[in-house]
């Protein structure tokens, strides 16, 4: 139905980055590390058996107080993401952590439902098949060189 470059692509961060002063590089690093806390976090609710958390955040329903809670688990993901793995201060984590998050979600479930998934679950799969998560990085990296 979709890949994740398809919808990398279509993520535009540009007006929460440039505020703090991130490079082209580091703007780049921060959709991979979105990503990244996405699939962690998926996996991570799917064996906790809440797919239907999961299927809710990744639709274009309004959220349940659960999907917001796991919004949030997302948020500290991603920022712990670009704290250890890419080295960004502390300070611009926790001014673009909520922005970027709910910008990545927002992409990520509009251009799911232009291709006729508005209920998430293909989001879901995408996430959380074993296959798929073995590529994740390896297309993550391909796609940004």
């Amino acid at each position: 139905m979709f890949g994740l470059g398809d919808l990398m692509k279509n993520i535009d961060l540009g007006d929460v980055l440039e505020k703090v002063g991130l490079s082209d590089k580091d703007k780049e690093e921060v959709k991979v590390q979105a990503a990244d806390a996405l699939k962690y976090r998926t996996s991570k609710e799917k064996v906790r058996g809440n797919e239907k958390v999961m299927t809710n955040l990744f639709s274009t329903d309004e959220n349940t107080p659960e999907a917001n809670q796991v919004a949030k688990k997302l948020e500290g993901d991603l920022a712990h993401n670009l704290k250890t793995k890419s080295g960004m201060s502390e300070g611009i984590v926790d001014q673009i952590k909520s922005a970027v998050m709910q910008k990545v979600m927002s992409s990520f479930t509009g251009e799911a439902a232009k291709k006729g998934d508005k209920g998430g679950n293909g989001l879901l799969e995408m996430f959380t098949d074993g296959d798929m998560m073995d590529n994740i990085k390896s297309k993550l990296g391909g796609f940004f060189k």
